[in-house]
């Protein structure tokens, strides 16, 4: 069982897929929270949701008497005598602040960093100004629209690193393209020609297209291409290589 699928039966009990991945910096961890009292409770609280193992973050929220828990790239609102659980998000009436969504962010771009370059079908250089990681099917016509402006999303700049995910599931033809494409001698080419609609040699070895595919259920992809921004915030469906860079430079200028 990869880590992300035997990570995702933590939270069965309140979702159908959610992960728990080591928490993005500036959240207060269990041990720092232990002081407060009301920390256990809602834990305990919480441990009657999770199938095994327990919440990466407890602590206080915004609203008196309700906590923040964060268990992978998934938050919840709990009550400090760990009865009730809400979800959703949090907002600031006088800053008008969401105050919910840059810290689920912040987890799922570390979520995503996590899978490591070695695990991801990369173009681009290094030393491009941004870096998005898309979660793509190879059979997924706006993936290959997408794929179709790879240089372009280079030339502007963009380094596009791919993670599979094939909707039609484990043993479908788009999987075995998948991990006929993670196999080749050269992914890069046989991402290229398989996206063309090519026939390449079908191969299989130790690959990451399920983990890839459980990760992608852990933060929320519905559809393909789902692009991942540096700050985890997810763009769902095609975005055309000069729309996201004027995006990504607006991002950056913030």
């Amino acid at each position: 069982m990869n880590q992300y699928k035997e990570k995702a039966l933590r939270l069965a009990g309140i979702f159908t897929v959610a992960a728990s991945f080591a928490l993005a910096s500036g959240y207060t961890t269990l041990a720092q929270a232990a002081e407060d009292p009301a920390v256990e409770k809602v834990r305990a609280g919480v441990s009657k949701l999770i199938a095994d193992g327990e919440p990466d973050s407890i602590q206080p929220s915004p609203i008196e008497g309700v906590y923040e828990v964060m268990i992978g790239p998934q938050m919840f609102y709990v009550s400090k005598d760990g009865n009730y659980l809400m979800t959703g998000k949090l907002y600031d009436i006088a800053s008008r602040e969401d105050l919910t969504t840059s810290k689920v962010s912040k987890a799922k771009a570390k979520a995503v960093e996590d899978v490591g370059e070695e695990n991801m079908v990369i173009f681009g250089p290094e030393d491009s100004k941004h870096t998005i990681s898309v979660f793509t099917d190879i059979d997924c016509g706006y993936c290959r629209k997408l794929h179709n402006e790879i240089q372009q999303f280079n030339d502007l700049g963009i380094r596009v690193r791919y993670l599979m995910f094939p909707r039609a599931g484990v043993g479908s033809p788009s999987y075995d393209k998948a991990v006929s494409v993670w196999c080749a001698d050269d992914r890069k080419e046989a991402m290229t020609l398989s996206k063309a609609g090519k026939t390449i040699e079908q191969k299989t070895c130790e690959n990451p297209v399920k983990s890839h595919m459980d990760l992608g259920q852990l933060v929320g992809v519905q559809g393909t291409p789902a692009i991942v921004l540096p700050s985890g915030e997810m763009m769902p469906g095609y975005l055309p290589a000069p729309r996201l860079s004027a995006l990504l430079e607006g991002k950056k200028t913030q």
